[in-house]
């Protein structure tokens, strides 16, 4: 046919990591999530953020990795539909837009002496991944450590002694996901826990890479998150504000506004948590999702008694683990949550995201689009 040998096919040009770190990373909404970072080679950790370590598949015409590239297409801070992501994962869409969708919420508390002593508020998510392991659910659970400065990192645990070591509140960015790839070449039953971007990464990446990988199964636990702080960030206030330095800490908390210490002489500290605003990531003021929307079951400690943790119980593996976790002893429940405070914590958030993105209209930056 004339003209045939001219012919240039239109292609479009996929996104990879440039565009990435074009629309998200130098846009102020990469909040260090790891999920670029979990499964592409040419995507490095460094200083505690991601950065390209060779050249992207993208760029030289290799087989695509993705329909914009793994990186761009499973990071939750891109423009995506969340109404749609949660009816492919839970086949239904939320009747409350704060809580997102769920089955079940109880109150929950562990039963073991030794977590409670360990852990955060109820010590649920540890004994959630001790049933999970103990009843062959995950053959091993991805989570948040921290050395003695309180720098944190990732780890897979096997074992009730693992799980207790990494258990408690960190208040700083933990690359969880960012080892999530190499976790899954040897334990293929595994046990995920995030705060909600963290989880949204996760569920993508299941509802798209690894959604035909034999074996892989998934167990998605999520954390109430609220807002973290960059380490330097935390390590420089606690230090002004507490003339404390991270090394002699063993636990922090944050309740009613109080951002809480205790140190190694046993003494307890409390300031208002107003004092780390100036270290708050604009990917946090950006975010919405206090309750970890994507896992199968979310955990808090807003809006439940001192002491014990709020469970919202969102998919049908969630369901199974409750019940088994209940029925074997690893936990308690009752109904008593007060799920008011827990939408006020949505809304409060919900305010910083609108006060935000005025100003981000203002400045000319990117606005992402989750409806």
């Amino acid at each position: 046919m004339e003209g045939l040998e001219t012919f240039v096919p239109l292609m479009k040009k996929s996104k990879g990591f440039a565009e990435l770190k074009k629309d998200v990373i130098d846009q102020d909404l990469c909040s260090v999530c790891g999920t670029c970072a979990a499964f592409c080679e040419r995507v490095e950790w460094k200083n505690n953020g991601p950065e390209a370590s060779g050249d992207c598949n993208m760029d030289l015409g290799a087989i695509q990795c993705s329909i914009d590239g793994i990186c761009y297409d499973n990071c939750p801070h891109v423009s995506y539909s969340i109404p749609e992501l949660e009816k492919e994962v839970f086949g239904s869409e939320r009747e409350d837009v704060s809580v997102g969708y769920y089955t079940k919420l109880v109150a929950g508390r562990s039963k073991d002496k030794d977590i409670l002593e360990n852990a955060q508020d109820g010590g649920v998510v540890t004994s959630l991944l001790q049933c999970a392991i103990e009843t062959g659910m995950i053959e091993g659970a991805s989570i948040a450590t921290k050395g003695e400065d309180w720098q944190t990192d990732s780890t897979i645990a096997k074992t009730k002694e693992e799980l207790v070591a990494g258990a408690g509140t960190k208040y700083t960015r933990a690359p969880s996901i960012v080892n999530f790839g190499k976790s899954l070449r040897t334990v293929r039953k595994l046990g995920v826990v995030g705060t909600g971007c963290q989880m949204t990464g996760a569920r993508k990446l299941e509802t798209t890479l690894l959604k035909d990988l034999p074996g892989v199964e998934l167990l998605n636990i999520g954390l109430f998150c609220f807002e973290n702080f960059p380490y330097e960030g935390l390590k420089e206030t606690i230090k002004a504000e507490f003339n404390t330095k991270m090394e002699d800490i063993i636990k922090t908390d944050i309740t009613r506004g109080k951002f809480i210490i205790t140190t190694k002489d046993g003494k307890t500290s409390s300031k208002s948590v107003k004092v780390f605003d100036p270290h708050v990531p604009e990917a946090c003021l950006m975010c919405t999702n206090f309750t970890s929307f994507f896992s199968d079951i979310s955990v808090g400690s807003v809006g439940s008694d001192d002491g014990w943790s709020t469970v919202i119980v969102r998919s049908e593996k969630g369901e199974d683990l409750l019940k088994k976790a209940v029925e074997g002893g690893y936990i308690e429940v009752k109904d008593q949550v007060d799920l008011e405070q827990v939408k006020k914590n949505t809304g409060l958030k919900q305010k910083k995201l609108e006060a935000t993105t005025k100003k981000r209209e203002e400045e000319g930056k990117i606005i992402p689009n989750y409806t």
